[in-house]
């Protein structure tokens, strides 16, 4: 045999050796841990959830929807007092902090309407899913109807939309979508833009929907959110309102200046997205607005102080 057969012969054999022992290792390692398939999922799902805020358990119901405990109180918004107290700059990193966090976690998520202006996340988990005969209401819809013709076609909803800025009449749309020029504020009363605001428990109470469920609630109201929520809370208008997808608009409409949105400073606003919390809102989807980024004192980088949340209140 000449010298180049018994080359070709040497890399036969090491390669044959190579194979068995990496076939043996395997085995071995499989034999040792028979639930390595497990094991390999529970790694994957730490690494998704690292950087949570919130130690994650199963949630009876709904099943799909992994419910959490609360937020550590270091990642909580501090209560009214403590935030009275806070500069402006803090109460924006406490904003900036709390709205980039992910409270609980939905499974199924899904865009409704337009990709840009208008369209809105949600839930559509088991138990979180609207299912026809179902309510939906709309504040703030700026001539966009993409949103609330999206909801009857995927789910066969009445949806009931509400802008007082815009000048069509209260009247039924379609067969599903009816339009009020009402809007949506913390008391009923003609504001000074002489646009008719009204509570969301006296609009329930005046459409017959007090003993309805309302599936979602979705709120683009330009600050007025701030005023209208306290009121929500307290009059039970959101005992019975499955999730929320809102715009928030924070701190002053243009960075660094006084004007607040909703006419509230910094730490009234705040205290009413606590509120929601407290209520048992929880945020499963943060979309932010990069229409109105800027830089800020005091933060690195740009942020945005208008952003997209999307909540549920787990059933307990």
């Amino acid at each position: 045999m000449n010298d180049k057969s018994m080359n070709r012969l040497r890399y036969m054999i090491v390669s044959i050796v190579c194979l068995i022992s990496g076939v043996l290792i395997l085995f071995t390692s499989f034999h040792k841990n028979k639930d390595f398939g497990t094991d390999f999922r529970t790694k994957i799902e730490f690494a998704s959830n690292e950087g949570r805020t919130e130690s994650s358990a199963v949630s009876e119901t709904p099943k799909e929807v992994r419910e959490v405990d609360g937020l550590p109180e270091s990642e909580q918004i501090p209560g009214d007092e403590d935030l009275a107290k806070l500069d402006e700059t803090t109460l924006l990193q406490v904003y900036w902090k709390y709205i980039n966090m992910l409270q609980i976690l939905c499974k199924d998520v899904i865009r409704v309407g337009n990709l840009k202006e208008g369209g809105k996340e949600i839930c559509v988990d088991p138990g979180y899913k609207p299912e026809a005969p179902c309510l939906v209401y709309s504040f703030g819809i700026n001539h966009l109807f993409d949103f609330d013709r999206d909801v009857v076609e995927r789910f066969g909803c009445d949806v009931h939309c509400f802008d007082p800025s815009m000048k069509n009449e209260t009247k039924r749309l379609s067969e599903h979508i009816w339009f009020y020029r009402w809007g949506l504020g913390g008391k009923n009363e003609i504001n000074s833009k002489q646009w008719n605001m009204k509570t969301l428990d006296t609009i329930r109470r005046e459409l017959g929907h007090t003993n309805r469920t309302i599936d979602l609630l979705k709120i683009d109201i330009e600050g007025d959110e701030w005023n209208a929520i306290p009121q929500m809370i307290s009059s039970g208008a959101l005992d019975d309102v499955r999730q929320i997808s809102m715009e928030t608009h924070f701190s002053a409409e243009h960075a660094n200046q006084g004007d607040y949105w909703g006419n509230l400073p910094p730490h009234k606003q705040l205290s009413s997205l606590r509120q929601l919390y407290d209520f048992g809102y929880r945020t499963f989807m943060r979309e932010r607005n990069m229409w109105s980024h800027a830089m800020w004192h005091g933060i690195k980088g740009f942020i945005t102080n208008v952003n997209e949340i999307s909540m549920i209140k787990p059933k307990r």
